[in-house]
């Protein structure tokens, strides 16, 4: 399931089901990512809170999305040459998908 929300400048249908766990259990949403270190030495797993908060309101799944694009745009904006652009975020659900 997923919503549409901006990323980058576009619309882009973005998943909502970690926004929806998070909102359901009251669990602290984390940013977490492998940042390469140079010369192929291996990773470095950082971890960061939302900036901000999701909606209160469940239901609000448009905002919640557009609240974990705004989050990833602001990491990838920091360091763009450690972001994997490997799949398609711009794309249509499959016709007659739910969501």
């Amino acid at each position: 399931m997923g919503e549409w929300a901006p990323f980058f400048g576009r619309n882009a249908f973005t998943m909502t089901l970690a926004a929806r766990l998070a909102q359901q259990t009251g669990a602290l949403p984390l940013l977490i990512w492998g940042e390469r270190r140079r010369g192929g030495a291996g990773y470095t797993v950082r971890f960061s809170p939302l900036p901000e908060p999701l909606p209160a309101d469940a239901a609000d799944q448009a905002e919640s999305a557009a609240v974990v694009n705004r989050a990833m745009e602001a990491l990838i904006r920091q360091c763009p040459q450690q972001y994997l652009w490997g799949y398609h975020r711009y794309k249509s659900p499959r016709a007659g998908s739910p969501g």
